[in-house]
């Protein structure tokens, strides 16, 4: 059996067809350095070579054996906390929405809240059964595509100024994978493909600025979620080159970055970073918190009381913080951990924390480059923002307009959240499945020649 009969009869067992030609490349490769092997004992080549395919066994048992591993993958545990936590999430948001100082939102707020949930999972659920491969293909299209909706959004007239945050938000947050992919594109070449990505990262934020969006915590993140997916692709060795220095220098640009933006803001009075002032104060307030009271520091000492004074069992009331505006989104979880008490609250930041944890850690695992890059950025966003969110919930942290996955109302972050975490489940049900990307399409020339008649 020549190695052409091999494969065939190999791949005949392989029942997916992305997986066939992942399987093809793979027996090739082993074929060719068994080859290599056979003709340095000094075998001819097509002895050598007939010898290296009976090496591979039988085609049908080894093939049979391969579509056992090359299949589509589900991700039960993380499907099943994903589908509790939502519920939980809404029911939650549900008992607790009648202590909110706001009878628009409280007339209609369960059931808005079952609407985004639901649309958020029809969003997870088309994205986690499509190739996500797309993005990588196409990924300067699907820029191009994002970047004049930006600008339109950005651009048009809203009623209200909120409405304009939290769209605002969700144009800086939709970057993340566009960014991963944009990373991808620059594979293997080394230092010249870092300082592209990073060309790139530098000229969206100022397009980002320069048509009307403001600087804001969304937009921090999404800057240093995209330094944290780039230093993630050097340290693979996605760029080629000197993996371990490129890393280095790269992490030595996230922690420089918000070194230098938090030294500034306490030492130069924000020169440099050009904040409105309400931001410097409430940046300042978590590092001289009483030297702000009754000002920027009154909605902090405000969930410091309401956390201090919080039972283990809860006591039925969203207490001081569901008057303030905006708690629905900002401030659901002290809302809940004062109605349901301390030990529900962090039973449910635990859970989210642990269904996080497992979303990183699949995305770490995966070979294809372009998946390990999705999955880290997405995964990255959603756990920056959660931490962001607890910390700022639980008193510690700084006052932004910030969501967290689960429990945050509005259907703008619902359906990002949800996005998120069905590219992270899609690049999972494609593990061992999916090739890698080409690097660039085969190019055929024509030629003709003049031939002299005889």
């Amino acid at each position: 059996m020549n190695r052409t009969e091999y494969l065939e009869s190999l791949t005949e067992q392989i029942s997916n067809k992305y997986a066939k030609e992942l399987v093809r490349a793979e027996i090739c490769a082993h074929i060719e350095d068994q080859k290599e092997a056979y003709l340095l004992e000094g075998k001819e080549e097509e002895e050598a070579e007939q010898l290296a395919v009976r090496e591979m066994g039988d085609p049908v048992d080894a093939g049979s054996k391969l579509n056992r591993i090359h299949r589509p993958k589900t991700e039960i545990w993380m499907l099943g906390a994903m589908a509790i936590l939502t519920v939980i999430g809404v029911i939650m948001q549900t008992i607790i929405c009648s202590g909110f100082d706001n009878t628009r939102i409280s007339s209609d707020y369960g059931m808005r809240t079952i609407l985004f949930n639901l649309i958020g999972l029809c969003m997870m659920l088309f994205v986690y059964f499509a190739d996500y491969r797309i993005l990588g293909r196409y990924v300067w299209g699907i820029y191009g595509i994002y970047l004049i909706g930006s600008i339109f959004f950005l651009r048009m007239p809203y009623a209200t100024y909120s409405y304009y945050l939290i769209l605002g938000q969700t144009v800086c947050f939709l970057f993340v994978p566009v960014f991963a992919a944009i990373c991808y594109r620059f594979r293997d070449e080394k230092a010249k493909g870092i300082l592209k990505a990073l060309g790139v990262l530098f000229l969206h934020m100022f397009l980002l600025l320069l048509f009307g969006y403001y600087k804001s915590a969304a937009m921090l993140l999404t800057f240093m979620t995209c330094l944290i997916t780039l230093t993630a692709a050097a340290f693979k060795g996605i760029f080629g080159g000197r993996k371990k220095v490129q890393a280095g220098v790269l992490l030595a640009f996230i922690i420089g970055v918000p070194t230098l933006f938090f030294g500034d803001i306490l030492l130069l009075g924000g020169r440099f970073a050009s904040l409105a002032e309400y931001q410097i104060q409430r940046i300042r307030v978590m590092f001289s918190l009483f030297a702000y009271e009754g000002e920027a520091a009154y909605q902090t000492l405000l969930i410091r009381s309401q956390l201090a004074d919080a039972s283990l069992l809860g006591g039925g009331d969203v207490g001081q913080i569901g008057d303030i505006s905006g708690a629905w989104c900002d401030y659901v979880l002290i809302c809940l951990t004062s109605y349901f008490g301390l030990l529900i609250g962090i039973a449910v930041v635990a859970a989210v924390c642990a269904f996080l944890v497992r979303s990183l850690h699949i995305s770490c695992i995966q070979k294809n480059r372009l998946g390990f890059l999705l999955g880290i950025s997405c995964s990255s966003i959603l756990i920056l923002k959660t931490v962001i969110y607890v910390a700022m919930n639980f008193g510690v942290g700084p006052i932004v307009g910030i969501d967290m996955p689960f429990l945050t109302y509005g259907l703008n972050c619902t359906v990002t959240n949800f996005l998120f975490m069905g590219i992270i489940l899609s690049v999972y049900r494609n593990t061992n499945l999916l090739p890698e990307l080409k690097n660039a399409p085969t190019k055929y020339r024509l030629k003709f020649e003049k031939v002299n008649p005889q």
